[in-house]
């Protein structure tokens, strides 16, 4: 039975993450729940990714087999133009192709539009995605908040039954910061862009989102199959996560400077202050590693001895 343990247990570990990854929502921001109570919304959550808000109320019609859905969709933008989307997938899997959506699109010249999309497998090869018209969705608007600083769109869906399940709906959003006229460009594909989309029951709020399993299983599995001191591949362990450290600060420097570049600020202090906050982080890691590799080495030279010793 001995032999089993280690993939039972992974297993078994594998399968609590998936159910776990089942949750309550999460209250509202205190800003945006006095958005939503201005427009006397209901049920408010956070979602996962892109520090986006969603709110909503329900008006169920069995008879005519047909749901009235009231939606208020929010978020702060890292710019001043850009674009705002939400939309619902009627397909069995949580993906953008599919989605119909309804996009607001903050323009250079200040101007802000909003209209309904249908994002189809060209959209993902490239093509460009212009408006279509998608009859379910009714009284869009945008809208934005100097207070807080939130980009918003709401709307009312008609969905029908039984294509939309309101207790299990596939519901998408994103952001992205460059449009040509109506038609919204790529947006970027950080994790947190592409795990933009969960399964909601809209009655309980019980949400459950494709980032949330992969997150959940890799932390499980971690915990199982990291090695002991004493095995042998320990080091290559401590090498690959030293590595991975690295890369990341590397890779959260970079993405700092491109938003910087961005917001596009008119003094340059900004960069040049990062550059000083680099160069000073810099100094700091690398003290750090020779202090780490000294007392490696040390360590290393004293183990030596040690075994030397009990050899004679």
């Amino acid at each position: 039975m001995y032999i089993f343990r280690g993939p039972v247990i992974v297993f078994i570990l594998a399968l609590f993450s998936l159910l776990s990854t089942t949750s309550q929502r999460s209250t509202c921001s205190e800003a945006f729940s006095k958005l939503k109570e201005d427009r006397h919304f209901e049920q408010c959550m956070k979602l996962p990714t892109l520090g986006a808000e969603f709110a909503w109320n329900i008006q169920e019609d069995h008879a005519r087999q047909v749901n009235q859905i009231d939606v208020f969709f929010g978020t702060r933008l890292h710019a001043e133009i850009g674009w705002l989307a939400w939309g619902v997938n009627p397909t069995n899997e949580l993906k953008m192709v599919g989605t119909r959506a309804i996009i607001g699109i903050s323009m250079p010249n200040g101007t802000r539009a909003i209209d309904t999309y249908n994002v189809t497998a060209a959209t993902k090869l490239g093509c460009g995605l212009q408006p279509l018209k998608i009859d379910f969705f009714k009284n869009m608007k945008i809208e934005y908040s100097d207070k807080n600083h939130y980009f918003m769109i709401s709307a009312s869906l008609y969905l029908p039954e039984p294509e939309y399940n309101i207790s299990s709906l596939n519901h998408v959003w994103q952001v992205g910061y460059q449009s040509n006229g109506m038609e919204p460009l790529m947006h970027p594909t950080s994790l947190q862009n592409v795990d933009s989309a969960e399964t909601i029951n809209l009655k309980t709020g019980v949400s459950e989102g494709v980032g949330q399993h992969r997150h959940h299983l890799r932390k499980m599995l971690a915990l199982r199959l990291k090695p002991r001191r004493t095995d042998e591949y320990r080091k290559f362990w401590n090498l690959y996560h030293h590595c991975l450290g690295y890369a990341l600060l590397a890779a959260i420097s970079v993405d700092i400077f491109l938003g910087i570049g961005i917001l596009r600020p008119l003094d340059h202090a900004w960069k040049w202050s990062y550059f000083g906050v680099l160069g000073i982080l810099g100094v700091i890691f690398l003290l750090f590693e020779i202090y780490s590799w000294c007392k490696f080495l040390n360590q290393k030279e004293k183990n030596n001895q040690e075994q030397r010793s009990q050899n004679k």
